[in-house]
């Protein structure tokens, strides 16, 4: 347990104290509501802001199976704790939808869904619901595909029935049957998942897989590409680029030489500096060849003095009008990268690369790899310096050539088929690795560019994918999911997810939005904190808040946000393991996508792996025939009866009048 002790009046303190007791000795006592309708109330002061804030935190955690204990000076809390059974995948479940419930309880969310599944009568939109297919339909066609003996007249039969389309959810593009935004129609499908939905900052790039055999190309699923977390340790540790010693036994595994390694470490120094302005903090250009602690030192100073400057700049320009600047005023990378947060970005970074670069030069590491790196690995300093240069080089690459699924699974009665394993595997399909590609080979990097002080357009051909599952508790969709060429020779290579350690089991998924709303109101008023989203920033937008909110609170941040649901982590990669980890250490570069399968092809495994046998089973024929869109369409019934008046609540209407 945790002890926390919320900076709130002593009055307020006490009142939710008398609220828990009373919840302990009254079963019927609704402790969740009373919080909610507490931080409901309109508030014109900091306090009556900070115990709204509390009240609302406090109700999310509660509502999510979190413990609460009385103490003198404030709460015991703690989160949920998940053993590995049947049990606690069903508790982390029913903690995941409640919180999703909880993230879309707003006036907005609700309006959302509604527009979607009813649109007026007599304008150009159709219903969400009519691409929600008809598991009674498909369930007899299936029982037709059964009654097939041999497996191949199946596969063809199944086609027939079964054609993955896969689209890019791109700006404004609609639906040729419901007139709808094809990213509207990905949110809908999204907000049916038992997860909050965060969104991302960074690249993000939505895809609808349909199925082009059916009336009105119904939905299978859905999925989406973001940039990774760079920190991932468990992930890091799998590639064998953690620290120096995962790197070093990679010369034991034969994935790579000496020289190999040598010359991995001095080009991602290399390319790291030569992506790093420079002129107007290093006065002496032969000290970025030949660097010495002086430098070295002077620039660590410069980082901290620019991180107190930038600070002090935010509090400053939070009140400032936006101006709308004129086209000679634009922003350039050189213009941005004299901004507060880039002097200190780029001292910080240079002060490290020419640390190690000092290191490689004092021992030789290009003269005598071998000597170099036995002596390195041997000394605090030469450890530091092989981290830093694969610090850099997974940077590099996570940057623009590695992307996370963050969004992945598919939705009923596809679900029923082992769908998401097909939306899993077509996410990494030439079709998409093309269209990621094309999307982003041209496209500067806003914080590269502004750390360089000129344009930087960085590779965008992916070297691998990666996936976390919803729970760490028994299996996934993502577990033992594994397509062998041997065994489907239309595949161009093996199709493996593997495993690669767990996360740790923090997060803001568990905050709801109404929290997370309250939060920015209070850290606005507080703090002066930033209106908009900054690129550049390290955090999340919404995640630098809640931490700062949480301070403003008087709460550890560890405290809030360590909810104990593990998730596990998967990679994906179309080479092989010794061939990959050449690609990883900038050894190698992709030329093309001629190595990857095509949709058809994926489909086609997919088939024959799964859909024969599933369709088989009585019991998911069953379930494929009872679904329908009234099935997804019902989740969102508690939201839009708390949400809408009366005369929204004709939830049907619509639909009943399109069918």
């Amino acid at each position: 347990m945790s002890l926390i002790e919320p900076d709130i009046k002593l009055e307020d303190l006490n009142f939710i104290k008398d609220k828990v007791i009373e919840s302990k000795e009254d079963f019927s006592f609704d402790l969740v509501s009373e919080l909610r309708l507490r931080s409901e109330q309109p508030s014109t002061t900091t306090d009556s802001l900070k115990f709204r804030t509390f009240c609302s935190l406090l109700a999310d955690l509660i509502d999510l199976g979190w413990s609460i204990e009385i103490t003198r000076k404030g709460f015991d809390i703690s989160p949920p704790k998940y053993i590995k059974s049947n049990e606690a995948k069903i508790q982390a479940r029913n903690s995941n939808w409640k919180a999703a419930e909880n993230d879309i309880s707003n006036i907005q969310d609700a309006s959302f869904i509604k527009k979607l599944r009813n649109p007026p009568i007599g304008s150009k939109f159709k219903s969400v619901d009519l691409l929600v297919d008809n598991g009674e339909e498909l369930k007899k066609l299936f029982e037709d595909v059964n009654t097939l003996k041999d497996d191949d007249e199946k596969v063809d039969t199944l086609k027939k029935i079964i054609k993955p389309e896969i689209q890019h959810c791109f700006l404004d593009e609609t639906c040729s049957y419901t007139g709808l935004r094809l990213i509207d129609i990905w949110r809908y499908f999204r907000l049916t998942w038992s997860m909050p939905y965060q969104t991302s900052n960074a690249r993000t790039m939505p895809f609808l897989v349909r199925n082009g055999a059916r009336p009105n190309k119904p939905v299978i699923g859905i999925f989406q590409l973001v940039n990774p977390f760079f920190n991932n340790t468990g992930r890091n540790a799998f590639l064998c680029w953690d620290n120096y010693a995962t790197a070093a036994n990679e010369i034991k595994n034969k994935n790579l030489t000496v020289n190999e390694l040598s010359d991995a470490f001095l080009q991602s120094i290399d390319k790291s500096l030569k992506e790093t302005r420079y002129d107007d903090l290093v006065s002496d250009i032969k000290l970025i060849k030949k660097p010495d602690q002086k430098i070295i030192s002077k620039l660590s100073k410069l980082s901290d003095q620019y991180r107190v400057e930038e600070n002090e700049e935010e509090k400053t320009q939070f009140n400032k009008k936006i101006k709308i600047k004129t086209r000679r005023e634009v922003e350039t990378s050189l213009s941005r990268s004299n901004e507060k947060m880039y002097l200190k970005k780029r001292s910080k970074r240079l002060s490290k690369l020419l640390f190690a670069r000092m290191i490689f030069n004092e021992y030789g590491l290009k003269k005598d790899p071998k000597r170099a790196i036995t002596i390195m690995m041997q000394i605090a300093d030469g450890q530091r310096a092989m981290n830093i240069a694969l610090e850099y080089m997974r940077q590099s690459i996570y940057s623009t050539q590695a992307a996370d699924l963050n969004v992945c699974g598919s939705i009923a009665p596809y679900n029923e088929l082992l769908g998401g394993k097909l939306i899993t595997l077509l996410s990494t399909s030439k079709n998409v690795m093309e269209k990621y590609d094309e999307s982003y080979k041209k496209e500067k990097s806003i914080i590269s560019s502004a750390v360089a002080g000129r344009d930087i357009i960085k590779p965008s051909k992916l070297l691998f994918f990666t996936v976390s599952s919803l729970y760490d508790i028994t299996s996934s969709q993502y577990n033992r999911l594994k397509l062998y060429k041997k065994d489907f020779p239309k595949l161009k290579t093996d199709l493996i997810f593997h495993e690669a350690g767990t996360t740790e089991g923090i997060g803001s998924y568990h905050i709801s939005q109404n929290t997370s709303n309250l939060i920015n109101e209070l850290t606005g008023k507080v703090r002066k904190f930033m209106k908009k989203s900054i690129s550049g920033k390290g955090h999340s937008h919404k995640i630098r808040k809640i931490i700062i909110g949480l301070r403003i609170l008087n709460l550890k941040t560890d405290d809030i946000m360590i909810h104990n649901q593990k998730r596990r982590n998967y990679v994906f990669f179309h080479k092989n393991k010794k061939n990959m980890t050449k690609y990883l250490y900038g050894l190698k570069k992709v030329e093309n996508f001629n190595y990857c399968s095509s949709d058809v092809s994926i489909t086609d495994a997919w088939m024959r792996r799964w859909v024969v046998k599933r369709i088989l089973r009585k019991e998911s024929l069953e379930k494929i025939g009872n679904s329908n869109y009234k099935t997804l369409s019902s989740l969102f019934d508690n939201v839009l009866k708390e949400f809408l008046n009366d005369n929204d609540k004709n939830l049907n209407l619509f639909s009943k009048i399109s069918n």
